[in-house]
This record gives C-alpha cells, structure tokens and sequence, in this order.
C-alpha cells in the first residue's frame, strides 16, 4: 500500500488586512504547515505532496525558506511540489534555491512532468510560472500503466465559489479524457471530492485554515492510500481557527446598554478561536450611541478577534409619522397597529425605515 498526504493553499505569509488580529492569524498559517507534516509522519505517509499556494511569493523571505525547508527535512521522505498562482516557479523563487533538501521535487514548468512513486503508481505535476498557464488538462494524456495521479494548482469550472478567479480551469470530463485516475489540487479553499463512476476522480483538500470570509468545505489535508489498483481519499481537518461573519439586528434599541446587550447576545455561541465580523443592522432609536470601538473592547475579549461594522438606522417613528410622504402614511399606520396590541408592527416599522433607507432586508 502506498500512503500519500495531499495538502494545498497554505498561503504562509498571507496578510490579513481585513480583519483584526491578522498577526495572530498569519502565525497559525505556520503552525498549520507544521501539522500537515505531523499528520504525514502520524499516518507513516511515503509521499507529501503540495497543491500550490503554499507561500505568498512577494512576501516570503529567508525566515519563510527555513520554515519551509526545515518541515520537509522532518518529514525527510519524498515531497513534491506544484506551485501555484501565488508561489509560481521562477529564477528568484524560493523553489529554485540550490540549498533546498534533497526529498523536495518542484514541478517547474506548465507541463507535465511523470515521477514513478511505486509499482504501478506514476505521479504526473504541472507547475506554474508567473505567465498565465492555460488549461493544464486539455491535451493531457496519461498512459502509463497502473494508477496515474496528477499534481495540479487550478480551478474545477463545473464548480467554482463565486468571486473566485479561474485559473489553470479545468473540467471533470478533461480529467476523465486525460486518462486520470485521480487529480491531486490546490487552488479552492474550501475542500471536496468529486467521484466518478463510484471512485474519487478530483480531491481538493482545502486551506488548512480558512483564509477568507465566506469559504465553504473542509479546511485540512488529504490522506490518500493507493492498494491493488484502487484509490481511496481521506479528507482529514486540521483547522483550529474559524471565520464567521453574522448579522445583528438591533431593532428597537434606544440605549448604549441595549446595543451591548444585542450583541453579546449575538456572539454568545463563539470562542476563543473564532474571528467574527460582526454587521450591526436595524433601526435604533434616535441619539442611541453605536461606539463600535467600545463594543469590540466589551464583547470582543473572549474571541480570537472582532470586528464590528455599523449599519444600524437612526429614526424617530413618531417624527417620521408627521412626514406627508408615504413613508409617513405608513409609519403612522404601523404606529396605530402597534398601539392597538398588533405584535408585528414592531418588526414591521423597523423593516419599512429600513427599506427606505436602502437596507437590503433578508428575508
């Protein structure tokens, strides 16, 4: 049995300007590359291979080669390495460094190169320097007998998150026509596999940490065994920090405290290795003070990080109502049902300023 730990899109040296506590989240970059080669040793792999995107090329210094360089001596068996958009192979790259250790193999060129692993188990790599490499699977064609494994940093077309770039694209039936057994990638945070007539065809294993807001999928590595022919993935998780991005409606407040207290209460559910940002919406009362800096220092102690973003609606519904607009016809509408005991026209007066307003409401 041959045993192969597949991980991709660490992103070592990524700055998180987007959030609070970005030093703390660059560190955990480190820790994760760390635990990938731990999980490697733990499950006794004889082969690490790397999706691309395993550091941020302008920003990786000598401090970056050593921690690099030193995890893949620990491991000391064979890795091999695709580089990816944001770690293309180039003269200058740390790739090309001649003090590298002797297991580490780079794909460096945007083609593709075959290395025997075992009997009957060939892997095939395609690189990436900084020009734009086209579609890697188009005139790919494996044919070496056994199974074919292909080391590749690029985008699945048929499923790519939105807002995502393509590139390197690719489709699950050029995967297929190539002759593939398997396709070994980076690119997509967020982790999958996809299966094809009952066996796994394409495996991304995700950032070991989440990198942006919004990413879905697991955030790990892959432990892939290859016995008599067959292939089997693993999806394992190694993140220990989360991203969250959650909206707090304040509707109705009229004080300082009441602010506060909508938001704890929000947050009650997130930890020490959750990041939030956290999106303030609703209609407060006019003069009822929103200090998004007070409400990061109060609530924002107990988690990784918290930022706070201010989109609530100041609104007086009894001046509004004196308005001879429509928007004051259906205030003073609302104000009455209200008064006569109807319980939605709380939540309807604060949808219908807030609509006014330009809010987009959630459903």
């Amino acid at each position: 049995m041959l045993t192969i730990v597949h991980a991709a899109d660490i992103h070592l040296e990524t700055i998180f300007a987007d959030v609070r506590g970005g030093s703390r989240r660059r560190a955990a970059l480190a820790d994760a590359f760390a635990r990938i080669v731990d999980l490697a040793l733990t499950r006794n792999a004889d082969v690490l291979t790397i999706g691309g995107d395993l550091f941020e090329a302008q920003r990786a210094g000598p401090q970056t080669a050593r921690l690099i360089y030193e995890q893949f001596a620990r491991f000391a068996k064979q890795v091999y390495l695709a580089p990816g958009n944001h770690d293309p192979y180039g003269a200058h790259s740390l790739y090309a460094r001649s003090d590298k250790p002797a297991n580490v193999r780079v794909f460096a060129d945007p083609a593709w190169t075959a290395f025997p692993l075992a009997e009957a188990v060939t892997l095939y790599g395609f690189g990436h320097t900084p020009a734009e490499p086209g579609r890697p699977f188009a005139d790919a064609h494996f044919d070496r007998p056994g199974v074919r494994l292909a080391l590749v940093h690029g985008s699945d077309e048929d499923r790519c998150p939105p807002g995502k770039r393509a590139t390197a694209p690719f489709t699950t039936d050029e995967i297929v026509a190539s002759g593939a057994t398997l396709a070994l990638a980076g690119h997509y945070h967020g982790g999958y596999v996809v299966e094809a007539d009952g066996a796994p065809i394409l495996a991304y294993p995700g950032s070991p940490e989440p990198i942006r807001f919004g990413e879905r999928g697991t955030h790990g590595a892959l432990v892939v065994t290859v016995a008599a022919g067959n292939v089997r993935v693993e999806p394992v998780s190694l993140a220990r920090t989360r991203l969250f991005e959650c909206d707090v409606r304040l509707d109705g407040a009229t004080t300082e405290r009441a602010v506060l207290a909508g938001l704890e209460s929000a947050l009650a559910d997130f930890g020490g290795s959750d990041y939030v940002r956290a999106h303030l919406l609703g209609t407060v009362a006019r003069g009822t003070r929103v200090d998004t800096d007070l409400l990061v220092e109060r609530c924002g102690s107990r988690l990784a990080a918290l930022e706070v973003i201010d989109r609530t609606i100041a609104a007086d519904y009894a001046e509004l109502a004196q308005q001879p607009n429509v928007r004051g016809h259906v205030v003073r509408d609302l104000l009455e049902r209200l008064e006569g005991g109807d319980a939605d026209a709380e939540r309807a007066l604060a949808y219908v300023v807030a609509a006014f307003e330009g809010e987009e409401i959630a459903p």
